[in-house]
């Protein structure tokens, strides 16, 4: 392929990809993810026991903020309010993915192991005399084997380093727990074993009915990875209690308590539980994340409306768009055809840029907010500014005597230096404050980046081939009032002369 070839086809490979990005928004119904603050959302006050460390709050608001991303849901605002609560503002998203997100955050996912004493199935004589000392049916809180005395008149309200050491005392003796889900099953359950804070990793996965000996760990289970203290620590438990059952207790409930063949070495193992897929994903997701120090009481969960607001966007993008439209007009008075091509570059730049920020929207839960807006604005700069140099350039080797076509060549070089420069800066410093900066700031960062990365490929595989392709075309270039020439007009620098006057 010819040169003329090769820069033809680079122009429409562009138009084409845009042209895709456009049938994305019309056809696929590609649209950005607006963020809290453009669409508004839910919000949620979790509150500590009275009494919490200020330090246990805080590692709880890192293990909420951990799940809330892995989740992938993008600029959450999650904040500590006062003393106890922690508030947690989300995007608008999906109902039914974000009740499933609203349920996970409150999750204690405390995990335990401990090692099945006895099983009594529903039914029997001693089913009903078994108390339970976990939740029961319904949230309803079932009496225990031991009652507990009424605390005095005067007794102080109960710190969270007594409720700690109550869950220990509860830890080092037996238990009855109910099974999760359909199976009422009561279990008698001795000491704990091992916790989950020997996880390294869980995973949603599905075995195959037809490959799996055991029918009851069929469908979707969550597969676990200990590290390596808690991989010793599962081999010696499995060694010790050989044919015996080992239950998996997820906040206070049996998950599943498959029988100890062997002594399992390696730290992995499976948790199964008639899971749905969702379920199993869910529950991989709340281990991967660890458990929450305390349990947390859900005060208030209310819709937020934008703080923005819809009519300070619309009137916000109206503004965008007369301006784009006067920059528009400005470059086509001024530049002739060039302002031409300027259009199209710009409106391919936009295009992808948008659509990459609908992509990420889709892929992992990327929500644009007033920040990201503002990026891309400022963005909107520095791609006019690309144009202008490269034009700017294009009038000084003009005004130095040459044709066009021997004049863009060397011009685009010229101004391709300045451009990467000043565009790679730009990237640098966005990157820079993605990295260290929290929340909307990120937004900004990272609108601004992409956006700026953009202009790159849009002016070397749009506007440089197009340029180009016009500068080799005389009737485009030598077009009455609209031609490049005109685009470019310039007087050429006059030639110094040498010697004097007789």
């Amino acid at each position: 392929m010819r040169g003329g070839g090769r820069l033809a086809a680079s122009a429409l490979i562009m138009l084409a990809i845009a042209g895709a990005a456009i049938w994305g928004f019309s056809g696929a119904n590609l649209r950005p993810q607006l963020g809290l603050d453009l669409v508004g959302g839910v919000s949620l006050t979790l509150t500590a026991p009275p009494g919490t460390d200020s330090e246990v709050v805080d590692k709880t608001l890192e293990v909420i903020r951990n799940r809330v991303d892995q989740f992938g849901v993008a600029e959450p605002d999650i904040t500590r309010q006062g003393e106890l609560n922690i508030l947690v503002q989300i995007p608008q998203a999906e109902t039914g993915s974000q009740e499933r997100l609203l349920e996970l955050i409150g999750q204690t996912a405390r995990l335990e192991f401990r090692i099945v004493e006895e099983a009594v199935a529903p039914g029997t004589p001693e089913y009903d005399e078994l108390q339970v000392t976990a939740e029961g049916e319904d949230g309803a809180t079932e009496p225990s084997a031991a009652p507990t005395p009424a605390p005095s008149p005067g007794a102080e309200e109960e710190t969270a380093d007594e409720q700690q050491q109550e869950q220990e005392e509860e830890a080092e003796g037996e238990v009855v727990y109910l099974g999760s889900g359909e199976d009422r099953t009561k279990y008698r359950l001795g000491p704990v074993q091992m916790t989950g804070e020997a996880l390294r990793d869980a995973r949603a996965v599905f075995n195959d009915p037809a490959a799996v000996t055991d029918p009851g760990s069929s469908g979707w289970v969550v597969s676990f990875r200990l590290n390596g203290e808690g991989a010793e620590t599962f081999a010696r438990i499995t060694r010790e209690n050989t044919n015996r059952q080992l239950a998996i207790v997820l906040d206070e409930r049996v998950e599943s308590a498959p029988n100890i063949n062997e002594e399992i070495a390696g730290g992995e193992g499976q948790i199964s539980g008639n899971f749905q897929e969702q379920e199993a994903k869910d529950l991989a997701l709340v281990l991967r994340t660890g458990a929450l120090p305390i349990e947390l009481q859900r005060e208030e969960l209310r819709t937020v409306s934008p703080t923005l607001g819809r009519e300070s966007l619309r009137q916000g993008l109206l503004a965008g768009v007369a301006g784009l439209i006067a920059l528009a007009i400005y470059l086509f008075f001024y530049y002739r055809v060039l302002g031409v091509v300027t259009w199209f570059g710009m409106a391919i730049w936009a295009t992808l840029t948008l659509a990459i920020v609908s992509l990420l929207g889709r892929t992992v839960g990327y929500s644009l907010t007033l920040a990201g807006v503002a990026g891309l604005v400022v963005s909107v700069g520095v791609a006019a500014d690309s144009y202008v140099v490269f034009y700017e350039r294009l009038k000084d080797e003009v005004r130095r005597g040459k044709t066009l076509r021997a004049a863009v060549g060397p011009a685009f070089t010229s101004a391709w230096r300045t451009i990467v420069a000043a565009n790679l800066v730009t990237i640098a410093a966005a990157v820079i404050l993605y990295l260290v900066a929290v929340g909307a700031v990120r937004g900004f960062a990272l609108t601004l980046g992409l956006a700026t990365f953009l202009d790159l490929i849009v002016m070397f595989f749009f506007k440089r081939p197009t340029v180009f392709l016009i500068a080799r075309s005389r009737r485009l270039s030598e077009m009455r009032g609209m031609g490049l020439r005109s685009g470019v007009a310039a007087d050429p620098d006059p030639v110094p002369v040498r010697g004097g006057s007789r």
